[in-house]
This record gives structure tokens, sequence and C-alpha cells, in this order.
């Protein structure tokens, strides 16, 4: 963490400073008293040894860590409890994150002359290659077909060849490009996936999610805190406005690729803002590494944990409001402790300079303050970040 950084960049100061001033208070003393010239040198030396400001930061990050850890949240970035602790915006992905995630099929239209089974066998094929929330509902229709040739687009879909032909499955624009139509207008409130192939579209297959139990306390409970929640979704406008509009949330985008979502985040940060970012999926791998701090759900693909500086270990999307409060009881805790050692050093220094202290209250002095430092720590174990 920066801190960390910083603390030691100071140490390293603070013992060149020691050391200069050990070597004047060696040559006064040896002017004044030689016999005792050794022995205040000493206790200058080890008083002031910075053990307590340079364990100031790591062992409060080690003991927020574990706690967190228990808490439900991984920590996977050196920043990742600082920046945390500063975030002012925190943007959400829909499905997965703020709705569980278990999308059901709801009804597929058929738009073509193939058979509804023929349709969810082809579908199946492509979205087999897919670790999306929606890739995986159809492919767990299973297909007799195997795709291959298939090609990505995060956001948009997945292409491919099945059967000898070649299809697309996606959002409504990506699949009617393909054989130059114009996409029809999503007007369903559930999530929409068409099917089709170089003569047009072929299906569209409508998929239902519902709400996490604990998502309007944590977007609550974000505001009570000076964080803005923000919804970024590729799904159609109206399932995005009526979770936003559940939830409470007044800046929702629909149709968001991953370039635009990054584009979004990178908005929030040229006004100043510190931004988070929650998310599960490929498509939102770009945002994840581009925000300041960005979480992944447990049940997220491997990329975006990858991605992330948080993962979370279940997907209890309130264990967020913990990491929160954990990231900001720590970064208190660290000032604490950074200034008791700055206090106490700034004290101890002109005593033992003075041949106050004797060189076995120095080593006792220095022992001491190291233990307070610690011991204000190990207190982050003990709390659920409350």
């Amino acid at each position: 963490p920066a801190i960390a950084r910083y603390a030691d960049r100071i140490a390293g100061w603070f013992v060149t400073a020691v050391l200069l001033l050990a070597t004047a208070v060696a040559i006064y003393w040896w002017r004044q008293d030689p016999d005792a010239a050794f022995a205040i040198t000493l206790s200058v030396l080890v008083v002031t040894c910075p053990c307590a400001l340079s364990l100031a930061t790591p062992v409060a990050i080690t003991a927020a860590t574990g706690t967190l850890t228990r808490m439900g949240l991984l920590v996977t970035r050196g920043h990742a409890i600082e920046t945390m602790a500063k975030v002012t915006q925190i943007v959400f992905d829909k499905t997965g994150t703020l709705t569980r995630g278990r999308l059901q099929l709801l009804q597929t239209r058929l738009l073509g002359e193939m058979s509804e089974e023929e349709v969810l066998s082809i579908a199946a094929a492509l979205e087999a290659q897919s670790e999306h929330p929606v890739a995986r509902v159809i492919a767990r229709h299973g297909s007799e077909f195997v795709a291959d040739h298939v090609q990505s687009t995060p956001g948009q879909g997945i292409e491919g060849h099945v059967d000898g032909r070649y299809y697309r499955i996606g959002t409504p624009e990506y699949v009617a490009e393909l054989s130059g139509a114009s996409a029809p207008v999503r007007e369903s409130i559930n999530s929409q996936v068409y099917l089709g192939d170089a003569g047009g579209l072929l299906a569209c297959f409508e998929l239902g999610d519902e709400l996490r139990d604990n998502a309007p306390a944590v977007i609550d409970g974000l505001r009570a805190m000076a964080i803005e929640p923000h919804l970024l979704s590729g799904d159609a406008d109206r399932p995005v406005a009526a979770i936003a509009g559940a939830l409470g949330i007044d800046s929702s985008v629909a149709g968001a690729s991953p370039q635009s979502k990054l584009a979004y985040v990178r908005g929030l940060q040229e006004r100043g803002e510190i931004v988070a970012m929650v998310g599960d999926g490929v498509n939102d791998a770009p945002v994840l590494a581009g925000s300041d701090v960005s979480v992944a759900m447990g049940g997220g693909t491997e990329l975006a944990h990858a991605s992330a500086d948080f993962v979370m270990l279940s997907d209890r999307v309130e264990n967020l409001l913990g990491g929160v409060r954990m990231s900001r009881r720590t970064m208190r805790i660290i000032r604490q402790n950074l200034a008791w050692a700055l206090v106490y050093n700034m004290g101890a220094l002109p005593l033992a300079a003075a041949g106050f202290v004797a060189p076995w209250m120095a080593a006792l002095g220095m022992s001491a303050s190291s233990l307070v430092v610690v011991a204000n720590a190990l207190r982050l174990r003990n709390t659920t970040g409350n």
C-alpha cells in the first residue's frame, strides 16, 4: 500500500537523522563526560529504533486481511484496503451481482422456420463455450452438436459453426448484423438473447432473474457512508431500469459494452472520484482492472477473479458493506499507529540525549512502543467492520 511505502520512506529519513544526531550526542558527551558518552549514545540509538514506525502499517494490514477473509472477502492486491477506504462512487454490474444470477429460460419465441428443439440445441452448442450467467442457462439444455470456430465478443455475444452453418447468439444488434437486417426493438422487462444466421433472426430467448434479498440494504448502507451507487449493464433498457428503480439507483446505463463501462468509470475518475467496481463476468474484466478498486463475485468467472482486488468467497453481496467499514477502520488504526510511533520517538529522543534514559530503559521503551502498535492493530481481528 502507498501508506506503507510512505512510512518506510519516513523510517529511512528518520534513521539517517538519528545516526547524525547520535554522532553529535557522542561527540558532545565525550567532551563533557567520557565515561557516560557510550551509554548515552547507546540509549539514543536504542530508544529511537523505528520498529514501531515500520510495523504500523503491515501489522494492521495483516490483521485486517485475516478478518476480511473470515468475513468472506479475499484481498488479492496490496493497495485494496487503502483504496477501498477512500471510495466515493461504486459501480455495479447487474446480472450475478445485484441479482442472483440464477436466470431461468422463461420463453422461446421462434422467428424463423426452425423448431424450438432445434434452436435450443444450436444455442446450447454455442453457449457451451461461454462462462456468462446467461450462457450457462441456455447451455444447461444440452445439445447434440459441438460448435467449432467459436469466437466471443465480450458484451455482445458468440458466433461459430454448428452442424456446418454459421450462427450468432447474443444481443439483437450483434445477431442482426450477421444478416444485415435491422435489430428488433427490445420491449420486454426480461433479458433477451437472440439467435440468428446469415438469413436472419431465428429465435429470441427470454430469461428472468430476481433481485438479491439484501441488495436494497446494501445500496442504502453505501449511501449512508457517502458512497454513490451506479448500475451498468449490457441488458436492455427495461430490465435495467426495473432493477435501478427497485433499488433507488439514480445513475444507470443499459446496453453497456465492456468499452463503454470502462469509459463511464474513467469519466468518474476524471472528476476526481475514487471508483469501486463490482462485477462477475468476462465482459467486466476490463472495467474491474481499470477502476481504482474492484470486487469480483464468488460465483464469477476466473478472468473476473484475476482482474479484481477483492474476491467475494460467497455471493453474499452484503459482505461489501463490511469490507468498506473494515477498510476505513484499518486506515484509522494505521494513522493511530503512525502518530503513536512519531510521538513516542519525538518524546523519548531528547530525554535519551540528555542522559535521563539508561540503555536498559531504552530497550524496554522501544519494545513497549512496538507492542503498543501491534496490540492496537490486533483490535482489527475482533471486529466485523462495524
